[in-house]
């Protein structure tokens, strides 16, 4: 059985978007899904972040000559997009965007009253917006270090007879427990003392 890396790669953030889409239902998800297709829109490819690039600084001339108008001096705007690279604005454009659209996704949907139904397409939409991130983010690095994906990898199975190998991992385990217990005290202390 051959895996790909990139599927390899992607395998547990799939899971835990639908494990996250689950919890959030299929309203947040499906505006999320609408949300990140428009940002393949605009940022799928080079030439459209470029055009998106000379937009953008085409609209910081247009500010720039009506503030000098209206205060009577020579504004002159700087670009605010590099257009000499526009892979850098368009991985970080799609990385806010997609942010930003996690965010709209949370603010506009409605986790209450949600049937087992509406949780199972939330799980659903919950992998195929982490498939749709995952392939843009993959597409991009391709763009800029073609031979990123290029390994090839082995995975070998090997019986551990009269070993606990798990027993190994416990002080990590609990080290990062400890950590993600401090962060959440740390973010809930204002409300405790409430």
């Amino acid at each position: 059985m051959t895996i790909s890396y990139q599927v390899l790669l992607i395998a547990p953030f799939v899971i835990i978007g639908a494990l996250y889409g689950f919890r959030r239902g299929w309203r947040e998800e499906a505006i999320t899904t609408v949300g990140l297709l428009l940002a393949l829109i605009f940022f799928g490819s080079t030439d459209r972040a470029s055009l998106l690039g000379q937009l953008i600084n085409r609209i910081v001339a247009a500010f720039a000559s009506f503030f000098g108008t209206l205060l009577g001096t020579d504004l002159q705007a700087t670009p605010l997009i590099a257009e000499d690279n526009p892979t850098t604005f368009q991985m970080i454009g799609f990385i806010l965007v997609a942010i930003l659209v996690y965010i709209i996704g949370s603010a506009l949907g409605e986790r209450r009253n949600m049937a087992a139904a509406g949780r199972l397409m939330g799980a659903v939409l919950g992998g195929i917006n982490v498939i749709l991130v995952g392939a843009q983010l993959f597409s991009m690095i391709n763009q800029r270090n073609p031979e990123f994906f290029d390994t090839q990898t082995t995975i070998e199975v090997t019986p551990a007879t009269g070993v606990n190998v798990l027993q190994n991992y416990l002080p990590s385990v609990f080290a990062l427990l400890f950590i993600l217990l401090l962060i959440i005290l740390f973010l809930r202390l204002p409300k405790m003392r409430q």
